[in-house]
């Protein structure tokens, strides 16, 4: 197991419930932008968000996180 990617811990859990359950999701990343849709997947590196049903999802690097939460 990746020691940067522990599903035990509190935060990884809350995304995967996210997930799971489809939540609508704002991503605040360091540059100022903020991008909103459901988490798809996650892995140590990445998130994969979808900001439409019609959209393949965009990668956004962890790295590059400042903020999520949940929208509604």
């Amino acid at each position: 197991m990746d020691p940067s990617f522990d599903p035990s811990l509190p935060g990884v859990r809350q995304l995967q419930s996210w997930t799971r359950d489809q939540r609508v999701i704002s991503v605040e990343l360091m540059n100022g932008n903020s991008l909103e849709g459901v988490l798809q997947w996650q892995d140590p590196q990445f998130l994969a968000l979808r900001r439409s049903a019609s959209e393949e999802p965009v990668l956004i690097s962890r790295q590059a996180v400042l903020m999520i939460r949940l929208l509604g």
